[in-house]
């Protein structure tokens, strides 16, 4: 399992809008549908994604996650050159700690979490139809359930 992330240069936002967010999720179930990702978890942010998944193929993931975003973000915004500032930032999780914090870390990176369209936290919570390509089994066994996990993502709100 490991925790991928990718900024965008200069912290332009690559988000701009509903359209954006739709592609980028597109292509995440399209990795998973491919057969490179079992994707756990993810949130897209104006100037940033994470993706904590299982990858059968790390490298052509991240190649074909970043590439296909930015081919169709360029071509929707009338824009050219490079639209992440290095190809990802990948984390493989090695310990239990990590796999605890991780989780709450992604769910806590909108402000208002529960309600953010753009990950996949609001679906796993109840309090959004849930994506039907994430499969959150490593988030439900760490906690022992889905409501022991949402109050610990309150408590992080709190730190």
């Amino acid at each position: 399992m490991h925790h991928l992330t990718a900024r965008s240069i200069a912290e332009e936002h690559i988000f701009r809008g509903p359209g954006d967010y739709v592609t980028g999720i597109g292509i995440l179930a399209g990795l998973v549908a491919d057969g490179l990702l079992v994707c756990h978890q993810f949130c897209l942010m104006p100037t940033h994604y994470h993706v904590f998944g299982t990858f059968t193929d790390l490298s052509g993931a991240i190649h074909k996650l970043n590439r296909r975003y930015a081919v169709r973000f360029n071509r929707r915004h009338q824009r050219r050159g490079r639209v992440f500032d290095s190809p990802a930032s990948r984390t493989e999780i090695t310990t239990d700690a990590h796999l605890h914090e991780l989780p709450r870390y992604i769910a806590l990176n909108p402000a208002n979490p529960e309600n953010w369209p753009y990950s996949s936290y609001p679906g796993l919570i109840g309090t959004r139809e849930p994506f039907s390509f994430v499969d959150p089994t490593p988030i439900i066994d760490t906690f022992g359930s889905v409501e022991a996990f949402r109050r610990y993502v309150d408590e992080g709100r709190q730190l």
